[in-house]
């Protein structure tokens, strides 16, 4: 994996949500709080809490919303290392 340094986390507040469109293959990692991801044409509903990451495996729209205040990461998959501990501490100062 590549080092998480240098990737910003996107701020979400509570119910807030993100879009991310055709992205297949990228990493969503929540940073802190807890995130909900449903993609087109999927019946899965994913729930990511602080550390967890789901790499998107759908084209077409994918909906993040924020059940909480939360922070999240992302990135083409492999950049994010959640158990890198250089990463956890940019982690936590965004927490």
């Amino acid at each position: 994996m590549k080092p998480a340094l240098g990737i910003k986390p996107l701020r979400l507040p509570a119910r807030a949500v993100h879009c991310i469109e055709d992205g297949k293959g990228l990493e969503v990692t929540a940073v802190s709080g807890t995130v909900w991801i449903t993609q087109a044409g999927d019946i899965r509903d994913v729930i990511l809490a602080r550390g967890r990451s789901f790499v998107l495996d759908r084209q077409g729209r994918a909906v993040l919303y924020a059940l909480k205040d939360a922070a999240i990461v992302v990135a083409p998959a492999g950049h994010i290392a959640a158990a890198d501990s250089a990463a956890s501490a940019v982690w936590d100062a965004a927490a």
